[in-house]
């Protein structure tokens, strides 16, 4: 990119702050805010008297628990209501409110991270908080209340004094992976805010060569960070955009490495060859769902020749769909491969994924895939939930919460390695006529990782019959014979075999468009689960939207054959008209938040 475009892509920065603040006027959350009314990881509690305690877990109690819940609590979402209400109105109740709030956190908390400690269960002090809050809700609180009477003297000062504590703790204590970068973007952030301290400057420097040392290595080259999960590639990519919104507004432009705003571009790509047909993505490792606008309205705003990137922000209102021979795409350095039949909002889609773990929030899915038709998400991967401890968030990590197999009743268990430094061969191509892409999983399976049988999943997508085809391919590892089980994980409970059992049908219900139909391989014998907890759980989606759970029964398809050294199993899968099916009615809370 030259200068000048360099100069306008950064200038537009300065509209990003917009994109994170919600349509203005209502103050209902601010409201709530104000009495001790919270929301953390989509469990409420109503704090009595509106004093908040800051240690708190409203999880565990007729519940899983959760430790998210007193972590994010101290992440202060729902002091973005107060500023954003204060802001608009100038009611001094929201700044008296924020005022109280941090006061007795303040004093609850001691107001200064400890030196060990910092990242156990329970505490207000781990390190990605501290990032995010300084990044979010302090930053927001600042500017807001900064001239408020309510927010001066002893507040003001310890607020101030808190903020460069938590900016040298993480300087001193930086993690890796996506919180190093929620981390960096908390110090730069504070630099700018407070650039009085005398160690300021310093704290900006370094914070922002941390950061893009981490984010440069942590995307791959083919666009998509490293933990192989949308969740996380839009921690890189609205870490990376707040750091060169603020920098923009600061004047400090000059400051930001060469090759920021390329970092920013290529980390669109990734996410624009997965985005699924209703504008979201798939739920690969830890993830939830979330439209793409989010993303993208981002993405367009700084690159604004990127006609591609206002489609995607725009949901397909403006600007075109990238052009290529075709719209399927292959990540060689995630392992993702998506088939698609076009960029259209009814089109036929599945993505496979033939690569490593990713560097964090692993899933044990390799050769697992999700498929979808138009709005309509058939074949699934949930994305795992919440973060609680309970039997079914452990099922959502595992092989038996993903299409994959089952030797001997035990599922994949893979570690290293998590990310691939070379590109991954999948044979993967796409033309006219078909696309194809395949994988191997020899690795281990159960606790112990034996290292039982060798899989090579094939899939072809056979453009004119608008069908997937996928070919199992089971080879002894060990010399011995063995029970291998396919898994097929579908998003319905009304699922139907036929009476040779060859054939399957699911419905997917009321406001639905679509049907899925399978042709099941010879020799196996089909079986069906949904909702299932004993002996062990099968049969359950185990999602979220945002931070609100969504965990549901959902069927999971057993294709077992007889013990055997090898199998050889094709499963086709299409989607049909639903009869009477209408539009869907899947829709997105657009204020959800990774």
């Amino acid at each position: 990119m030259d200068s000048l475009g360099f100069a306008k892509s950064v200038a537009s920065c300065l509209a990003l702050a917009a994109f994170a603040a919600r349509a203005g006027g209502d103050t209902a959350e601010a409201d709530r805010a104000v009495k001790g009314e919270v929301s953390v990881v989509g469990v409420s509690h109503a704090f009595q008297d509106g004093k908040i305690d800051w240690l708190f877990n409203a999880t565990g109690k007729g519940s899983a628990f959760n430790p998210e819940w007193t972590w994010q609590l101290n992440r202060m979402y729902f002091w973005d209501d107060l500023a954003k209400a204060y802001s608009e109105t100038r009611d001094e109740k929201y700044a008296r409110a924020f005022a109280r709030q941090f006061s007795d956190w303040y004093a609850q908390t001691g107001g200064v991270p400890p030196e060990s400690g910092y990242n156990r269960v329970g505490s207000p002090w781990r390190t990605i908080e501290e990032g995010y809050r300084l990044a979010h809700s302090w930053d927001a609180a600042w500017h807001a209340f900064s001239k408020s009477p309510s927010f001066s003297g002893k507040v003001r000062d310890d607020f101030a004094k808190s903020a460069h504590a938590q900016a040298r703790h993480l300087l001193a204590h930086s993690t890796d992976f996506n919180w190093l970068l929620i981390e960096m973007s908390g110090a730069y952030v504070f630099a700018l805010d407070f650039p009085d301290f005398p160690d300021s400057a310093e704290i900006r420097r370094k914070s922002l060569d941390r950061f893009f040392e981490a984010a440069s290595k942590q995307l791959c080259r083919d666009g998509l960070h490293n933990e192989v999960s949308l969740d996380y590639h839009y921690v890189f990519y609205s870490t990376a955009a707040k750091i060169c919104q603020r920098a923009m507004e600061a004047a400090r432009s000059e400051e930001l490495p060469k090759g920021f705003l390329e970092l920013l571009e290529r980390g669109a790509e990734g996410p624009l060859a997965l985005m699924t047909p209703d504008f979201s993505f798939p739920e690969f490792n830890d993830s939830n769902a979330f439209p793409a606008a989010r993303l993208f309205e981002t993405a367009s705003k700084l690159f604004p020749s990127r006609s591609d990137f206002l489609w995607a922000a725009t949901e397909g209102k403006e600007g075109a769909p990238p052009v290529a021979k075709t719209a399927s795409r292959f990540l060689p350095y995630s392992g993702l491969a998506v088939m698609r039949s076009g960029w259209g909002d009814d089109a036929t889609y599945l993505a496979f994924d033939v690569g490593p773990t990713g560097a964090n929030h692993v899933h044990q899915d390799k050769l697992s895939f999700t498929m979808w038709k138009g709005g309509e998400q058939l074949v699934f991967d949930d994305g795992g939930g919440q973060y609680e401890r309970s039997a079914l968030r452990e099922y959502a990590l595992s092989g038996y919460d993903h299409s994959t197999l089952l030797v001997d009743g035990l599922a994949q268990n893979r570690g290293d390695p998590r990310v691939s430094e070379t590109p991954i061969d999948a044979g993967w191509r796409s033309d006219e006529k078909e696309d194809f892409a395949f994988g191997v999983y020899d690795q281990g399976f159960g606790p112990k990782k034996s290292k039982l049988a060798r899989h090579r999943r094939e899939i072809r997508f056979d453009r004119t019959a608008d069908e997937f085809s996928v070919a199992d391919k089971v080879e002894t590892a060990d010399g011995n014979a063995h029970r291998y089980t396919l898994l097929f994980q579908i998003d319905s409970t009304n699922v139907v075999l036929s009476a040779d059992g060859r054939a399957l049908s699911a419905d997917f219900g009321p406001g639905r468009k679509w049907s899925l139909e399978m042709t099941l391989p010879e020799g196996c014998k089909a079986e069906l689960a949904s909702g299932r907890m004993e002996p062990t759980p099968a049969g359950w989606f185990f999602g979220r939207v945002g931070a609100v759970p969504d965990v549901h029964p959902a069927t999971t398809l057993f294709l077992g054959f007889p013990a055997a050294k090898s199998l050889s199993a094709t499963t086709r899968l299409r989607a049909t008209p639903r009869t009477g099916g209408g539009q869907s009615d899947w829709h997105f809370d657009q204020h959800c938040f990774p």
